[in-house]
């Protein structure tokens, strides 16, 4: 089950930028304490405390795979005007158990929180926020991500989502509704059903950023991304620019090459 911890726990990296290029091990182990009177480990299964704080895709095989963590839960929190649809939500959660090997995947109900009261917002901001809402955490075999819908625009006004750490994700309400269901415009549901799952794939080490990649698809001058115009992970999907340009109505999807990544992990 997932333990509701205080906001005072949460120990947030303030240096780790918005999207390094970084992967590492996603568990550490808690020193289990003192040796008894024996000589022996008075725990000899010493709890796990997992790091929220790291990099995207430092967590990628934690989320592929049911090694460690047998189930996930993603909590959603919205400022006021921002609650992404039940749609797109579900989308997001068909999206998860297709390429994850997850026997649950458990999206709770969103919660409101106090709108930032901000134009536009940092990532540095972004972090505080987390700090000062998020509410669900790593705890045994259940994986907890984090999921934050802002009432306006990041400092780049162009971005729609990015993932700033290992199992958070931000989203950024006031451009998604400035591109979206007006004349000629996809729907709200469509484009936050696109960049959700454009974030969750970094979330999953996508692409070469904690899941190698096992053939040359990596659009390194444009970070994490796939060369393949037509796959979920291009870079310009998580833009305005796409849905302007490039959009023809339909929700990309994994190309075969981030496939191949995934099941390289999940063997």
């Amino acid at each position: 089950m997932i333990k509701k911890s205080s906001r005072s726990s949460i120990l947030f990296a303030i240096a780790v930028s918005l999207l390094l290029i970084h992967c590492s091990d996603s568990t550490t182990s808690v020193d289990p304490g003192n040796d008894n009177e024996n000589g022996t480990n008075p725990d000899p299964d010493p709890p796990i405390e997992f790091d929220h704080s790291r990099a995207p895709g430092a967590s990628a095989e934690a989320f592929i795979t049911s090694s460690t963590f047998d189930q996930l839960t993603i909590e959603i929190q919205y400022m006021p005007g921002a609650r992404p649809d039940d749609a797109s939500i579900n989308k997001l959660q068909n999206f998860l158990e297709l390429h994850l090997e997850k026997t649950s995947v458990a999206i709770l109900e969103p919660q409101e929180i106090e709108s930032g009261e901000q134009e536009s917002y940092t990532a540095d901001d972004i972090r505080t926020i987390e700090q000062e809402n998020r509410e669900e955490f790593t705890v045994e075999i259940t994986l907890a991500a984090y999921v934050m819908f802002l009432d306006g625009e990041f400092e780049s006004g162009s971005v729609l989502g990015v993932a700033y750490f290992n199992t958070s994700t931000a989203y950024f309400g006031d451009t998604i509704n400035r591109i979206s269901g007006g004349l000629g415009q996809p729907s709200r549901t469509t484009i936050e059903s696109t960049v959700f799952a454009h974030e969750f794939g970094h979330l999953m080490g996508l692409v070469n950023n904690g899941t190698e990649a096992q053939a040359d698809h990596h659009d390194s001058e444009n970070g994490a991304h796939c060369t393949v115009e037509d796959c979920l992970m291009y870079f310009q999907v998580e833009t305005t620019n796409f849905f302007a340009n490039l959009f023809d109505g339909s929700i990309p999807e994994l190309d075969n090459f981030c496939l191949a990544d995934i099941d390289a992990v999940r063997k």
